[in-house]
């Protein structure tokens, strides 16, 4: 943080005026780094009648569900899921005090646009000034356009020209462009060229019918292709036509990791020693068809000296909003096999919602996911490896290394966490065997 602070151009405030302002602010500074979900404190602002646990509001649902009035719960929840989409977002909500007094709290947060992996806010007591808190007056049009509520790319276009008139979080995310790239842009210009003469006739659809879906291919601004559902739908909003573009289902094209199988592993690759230890692995998993022995065999048979304590598998039903778990390792004993959890706020939703080849996370008590609080915090879990497999390019299943220790996963060790890849597929493709077996 000190490093990009040093980095302010001559002429403006100097690192050490910055500081000074930053820690005298009357509010609590945070930034979220969102792929790995961690939040970091900016500044040590206390905030009665929480004091210097305010940022526990951000990190934890239980804390909120004790601390915030139930009536304004939803605000709070509404402006977390804004964090987790990137998008701009401001609530204000109640908070009990020690003598039951209502204390009004201020929520502000943003995409930091010259680093959109960060996302930046503040947390202020607003209680001196609640007499003017949210007025808010909603015709139908105006829910159609407020389109940085949704989770999926939505544009708003200009229905003669085709010109993007406004677009999410999600849209600049999936295409690759920074705001003022995409403000102004020709719709023509984001979808594939092999859709020119298609969606021409879908235009002309649309003046009669108002709505249209279907498939579609799309380029980034790096020329990579990814096909979705686009969905069009005329209206009119502040007295004007405009034209809503959403896309769902997105598919990445010619993504290996999306056909099932991952990267070449260590058993292919990599130092003799972490090949062997593969081959080793996946021959003692062969004919095992218990997943929580083959879990168990991952532990025993570690590949480093430098021990992880646990390991998860879990089994991913998405559509179902279902994650079943399965763990080995003293530290999730206690976790029943079978375990159920939902999917929304899980490590496979976060790596489904950035593409991610896998995701590390340093410290989980830094975390704003709502599944490291149920699961890993009260099991002493405080860094985890995840990589997610797919079958048929649907997510189904999340092999997850953890660890009690703070740091312990790094990328430079990715052909080190491979080796495990091969053994654990072949374990699980003969549980999944089992499971689909006669019944008796």
């Amino acid at each position: 943080m000190k490093a990009e602070m040093e980095n302010i151009p001559s002429g403006h405030l100097t690192y050490e005026e910055l500081h000074n302002f930053v820690n005298a602010f009357p509010a609590l500074l945070w930034r979220v780094e969102r792929v790995k979900n961690r939040i970091e404190y900016l500044n040590n602002y206390r905030i009665e009648p929480l004091d210097s646990n305010a940022g526990l509001l951000l990190q934890n649902r239980d804390f909120r569900v004790r601390h915030v009035f139930q009536e304004d719960l939803y605000l709070v929840e509404s402006f977390m899921q804004a964090v987790q989409n990137g998008e701009t977002a401001a609530t204000v909500f109640r908070l009990r005090g020690e003598a039951e007094e209502v204390i009004w709290i201020k929520l502000t947060g943003v995409l930091d646009p010259k680093n959109p992996r960060y996302y930046v806010g503040y947390m202020l007591d607003v209680t001196q000034t609640a007499g003017v808190v949210q007025s808010i007056t909603t015709t139908a049009g105006e829910t159609e356009a407020m389109i940085e509520l949704l989770d999926v790319p939505a544009l708003l276009l200009d229905p003669r020209t085709k010109v993007v008139l406004a677009h999410n979080a999600a849209a600049r995310e999936i295409f690759g462009y920074k705001p003022e790239e995409m403000l102004r842009r020709k719709f023509s210009g984001l979808y594939h060229e092999s859709a020119e003469g298609p969606i021409q006739r879908v235009f002309e659809e649309l003046l009669t019918d108002k709505k249209w879906g279907g498939r579609m291919l799309f380029k980034r601004k790096d020329r990579s292709i990814f096909s979705g559902n686009l969905h069009l739908r005329l209206f009119f909003f502040s007295s004007r036509q405009v034209l809503r573009a959403t896309i769902h289902d997105v598919a990445m094209e010619g993504d290996a990791a999306q056909e099932g199988f991952p990267h070449p592993s260590g058993g292919e690759r990599g130092p003799p020693a972490l090949r062997k230890a593969a081959t080793r692995l996946k021959s003692k998993v062969a004919k095992v068809a218990d997943i929580s022995k083959v879990l168990e065999i991952l532990m025993e048979n570690q590949v480093a000296p430098d021990r992880f304590d646990a390991v998860i598998f879990s089994d991913i039903h998405a559509r179902r909003n279902k994650v079943i778990v399965y763990t080995a390792g003293n530290p999730l004993k206690a976790i029943p096999a079978g375990e159920t959890y939902a999917y929304e706020g899980t490590i496979a939703e976060n790596i489904d919602r950035f593409k991610l080849e896998h995701l590390i996370v340093d410290d989980t008590f830094a975390s704003i996911k709502a599944i490291d609080w149920a699961l890993f915090i009260p099991n002493g879990i405080r860094s985890y490896f995840a990589k997610a497999f797919y079958e048929r390019k649907v997510m189904r299943s999340v092999l997850i290394l953890c660890s009690t220790q703070r740091n312990h996963f790094t990328a430079q060790r990715l052909p080190e966490y491979e080796c495990y890849y091969e053994a654990f597929l072949r374990g699980l493709k003969n549980w999944r065997t089992r499971q689909r077996g006669p019944k008796h």
